[in-house]
């Protein structure tokens, strides 16, 4: 086997990223350094720990995946969730730091109690597998496309070497790592999208190839659809805007490099900044590969999810190629690290610890780590059967989306107690799983009615009824005490 330069540029990439890694060990002295890197981020670390969180495997080779079948339209990915982002940071961002929370979960039981913390955190693992296993699925497409090796073995090489860097030192790790990605990222795919425009001559010679393809019958993407933003159908759009506002303030893994920054000011301009990096990247990707069916009549792989591995690979200046491909693993491996890290936090201070001030800090440190490789561990096994990667990331839309949910109504509604809150939750956990299941076995959902609208509107309905069906419940604390600070 001939070993390509683009695969030694990926290699020599990774390698680095984990030697960095482990070097942020160095800085790790405890578990709060572990968990939220002593609460010592500053503004640039922290934009780019943020930033990297939402530039992974989903806004890269899911969104190439959707691409190569609707076009220009899953953009929406990367501008809903920079919208969120943007949002919470006008509002939440402030509130979560001056209650000097580590997680999601902990905020609930600020919210409303104990019981709802230990769900919550089962419920946002659950979720963030998924999301995780679109990661690793997104590293070996990008590995398989660059060395003609079954993706299997690639998913378990890729999984373990983020697995490794995330453990050696937790947010320390993520925050350098991450500052080096965006940089990467966003040079290295600038690169690629200039290269294919140029040889397609930009979008009205896009649009023209592709319309050539599509009546000769060699390819399905015509060159109305390409450019329709709206292309993969407005339901799927507007889920897609709306799990990605929603989602952005239930996502441990984005709001984590918060509780790492410094200072309520810090953490509030991190917020603000980061969607500027973020929103315009789905453009590039989906570009990329519309440019790549044009030039290329489509892919010889029956595997969508190489839609832009290929399609990078296909560069024949091979430099050009290998950076574009180091780019993309750089997004994927940004974001991976902070989910691992997220799950293993939630795992760790909502489950295993859940207020026990009793036990050591060098215990909880090993704890965080068993849990970032058991998250590792099964992620990676997920992804060996996760084949349709933008369905698994709507299935944790889905799931944050509901907890936004109740998380909102705890911050600006009294009537709610713990009681109602933990029968939404659960029945909107429920509610995913036969969605998501009934997806996989028939190829569409219950009623076709999208997951993420599903899951919000169960929320609502339990919410309200078991307010007013079931009153007298208790909560920790009214909204009117919580924002009066």
């Amino acid at each position: 086997m001939i070993l390509s330069t683009q695969f030694y540029i990926i290699m020599i990439y990774f390698l680095i990223i984990i030697l960095v890694g482990i070097f942020a060990k160095k800085f790790v002295k405890n578990s709060f350094d572990l968990l939220v890197a002593g609460r010592n981020l500053g503004l640039s670390l922290t934009i780019f720990a943020i930033a990297g969180e939402w530039l992974g495997g989903t806004s890269t080779v899911a969104v190439g995946q959707w691409a190569y079948k609707y076009g220009i339209s899953p953009i929406w990915y990367n501008i809903s969730t920079s919208v969120g982002i943007f949002i919470f940071g006008l509002t939440w961002a402030m509130l979560y730091r001056r209650k000097k929370i580590v997680t999601i979960p902990e905020m609930l039981e600020k919210l409303y109690n104990k019981d709802l913390r230990l769900i919550s955190a089962i419920f946002f693992i659950v979720a963030y597998l998924f999301l995780s296993s679109v990661q690793i699925s997104s590293i070996g497409s990008l590995f398989s496309g660059a060395l003609s090796m079954n993706i299997n073995i690639t998913i378990i090489i890729a999984g373990l070497g983020i697995t490794i860097y995330t453990l050696a030192g937790g947010m320390f790790s993520v925050a350098l790592t991450n500052f080096i990605h965006v940089f990467v990222i966003w040079f290295s795919l600038g690169i690629a999208y200039i290269w294919y425009m140029n040889k397609v001559a930009w979008y009205p010679g896009l649009i023209t190839k592709l319309n050539d393809l599509s009546n000769a019958g060699n390819i399905g993407l015509t060159g109305a659809k390409a450019l329709n933003p709206f292309g993969m159908g407005t339901e799927q759009v507007l889920a897609w805007i709306v799990g990605g506002i929603a989602g952005a303030f239930a996502a441990q893994a984005s709001v984590q490099p918060i509780f790492a920054a410094k200072d309520t000011k810090t953490a509030k301009k991190a917020s603000l900044i980061a969607p500027i990096i973020i929103a315009p990247l789905g453009l590039l990707v989906t570009s990329i590969v519309m440019a790549g069916v044009a030039l290329n009549g489509g892919y010889a792989s029956s595997d969508t999810r190489l839609a832009l591995p290929v399609a990078l690979m296909k560069i024949p200046n091979s430099l050009i190629g290998g950076f574009a491909m180091a780019g993309v693993f750089a997004a994927i491996a940004s974001t991976e690290a902070l989910i691992l890290l997220g799950m293993a936090t939630m795992f760790t201070k909502d489950i295993y610890q859940r207020g026990d001030k009793n036990i050591s800090d060098k215990k909880i440190a090993f704890i965080t780590r068993i849990g970032i490789l058991i998250a590792g561990i099964v992620s990676i096994i997920m992804a060996l059967i996760t084949k349709e990667l933008p369905i698994a990331t709507y299935l944790n839309y889905a799931m944050r989306s509901s907890a936004f949910i109740i998380l909102a109504c705890g911050i600006y509604w009294a009537k709610p107690s713990s009681k109602s809150a933990i029968i939404s939750i659960v029945s909107a956990f429920i509610v995913a799983g036969i969605w998501y299941g009934f997806y996989i076995y028939s190829g569409r959902y219950p009623f076709n009615f999208d997951v993420v609208f599903a899951c919000i509107l169960i929320s609502i309905i339990t919410l309200f009824l078991s307010t007013f069906l079931l009153p007298g419940g208790k909560r920790n604390i009214t909204p009117k005490e919580l924002l009066k600070d």
